[in-house]
């Protein structure tokens, strides 16, 4: 059961890069037949209130903590036995190694392969593997975040 690539038709494409020493290869194999893709921005702050009980007296004071980005999710079809970027995913789950990510938009004006490009180094932190259906598999990934994105504007 071989998993075709996915055509670009919806404008979005995503890779996996490995690391060596921190340093992302320069193989960069795509992600496989991409099912879904979660929110690429999702930052958030902790807030903590404080009321002091003396209240005619003092404002509340608001605490913000430090931001934070959600990882990112995504569902591919799976193949155990093929070797697109969803398999150097699984490697770096069962290995607790880092991979780049990258997931490049279409551009309205000029079409796929031309968008915004974001590179990320993450630890994949779940994977999970659906029952067949169809005779495809369906595997569903998180990755976290580590430190800021390379982002390329569209060109």
């Amino acid at each position: 059961m071989a998993t075709a690539t996915s055509p670009d038709v919806s404008g979005i494409k995503v890779s996996v890069a490995t690391l060596t020493n921190g340093t992302p290869s320069t193989t960069i194999v795509p992600i496989g037949h991409l099912d879904s893709l979660g929110a690429l921005k999702d930052k958030s702050r902790n807030v903590q209130r404080y009321t002091p009980l003396n209240n005619t007296q003092f404002d509340e004071i608001v605490g913000m903590g430090p931001l934070v980005n959600a990882g990112f999710s995504m569902s591919v079809l799976y193949d155990p036995e093929g070797t697109e970027g969803i398999n150097i995913i699984e490697t770096a789950i069962d290995n607790n190694s880092q991979v780049q990510i990258i997931i490049e938009l279409g551009n309205a004006k000029t079409g796929p392969g031309n968008g915004t490009t974001y590179k990320q180094i993450t630890k994949v932190s779940k994977l999970t593997v659906n029952g067949e259906k169809d005779g495809k598999f369906k595997a569903e990934f998180s990755a976290e975040k580590i430190g800021s994105p390379v982002i390329t504007p569209a060109s």
